[in-house]
């Protein structure tokens, strides 16, 4: 039997403090909320603890479906890449990024380079969505994370990136594989209007054409 751990939204303390000339846009409605209302319910030592369960139960693969930072600052991506680190190697654990992780126009880049290495497929080519084989399991990654406007959480995929998920999943419908979708926004039509996936109608009708479990 195959056990997958699930993990989504750990939200690490931005550490260090940023400096006020580091809050410009968006990542200053950002940082005011995490002081008033997100770092009371992003407790360290409750993360902690879940991680040091999940190490117990020694699952064959970890899924963290993002929203590692809070506001795509530089060193949170240096921080993510340690906390990472410490959750296993890129071989045991999938990334996808959350709407946090690409707060601003260049955290996608920053993502790339601190944690690429948790999003890359099997022959360790980045992109999305990616593909990674652990038994007769299939891992596909989607990004769905999107720099947006201040109170705003929404998703989009994209008409790219959904061609290649329905040709990917088509592939491997062939496959005796269970198949497995990481999507940090819920590809659902009745998410909250601020933070729904765009495009899920599209991605449902994806769906409606496999058979395909999503975390």
């Amino acid at each position: 039997m195959f056990t997958l751990a699930h993990l989504s939204d750990p939200h690490l303390a931005p550490l260090p403090a940023p400096q006020w000339k580091e809050l410009l846009g968006k990542r200053l409605t950002g940082y005011i909320n995490w002081q008033k209302k997100r770092r009371f319910i992003h407790d360290a030592e409750k993360l902690a603890a879940i991680v040091a369960d999940i190490k117990a139960q020694k699952p064959d693969h970890i899924a963290v479906t993002g929203d590692i930072a809070n506001i795509a600052l530089a060193a949170e991506f240096r921080q993510g890449r340690d906390w990472l680190e410490g959750l296993g190697p890129a071989k045991n654990v999938s990334l996808v990024p959350g709407n946090h992780d690409i707060y601003v126009r260049e955290a996608a880049a920053f993502a790339a380079r601190q944690w690429g290495t948790y999003m890359n497929d099997d022959d360790d080519v980045g992109g999305f969505p990616y593909l990674r084989r652990r038994g007769n399991v299939a891992l596909v990654g989607l990004a769905s994370g999107v720099p947006t406007a201040p109170f705003l959480a929404t998703g989009w995929l994209g008409a790219k990136q959904l061609a290649e998920l329905a040709a990917t999943l088509n592939r491997l419908s062939t496959e005796k594989v269970f198949r497995i979708v990481l999507i940090h926004h819920p590809p659902t039509t009745e998410s909250a209007q601020h933070k729904r996936l765009m495009d899920a109608h599209v991605l449902k009708r994806v769906r409606s054409e496999e058979h395909t479990s999503e975390l």
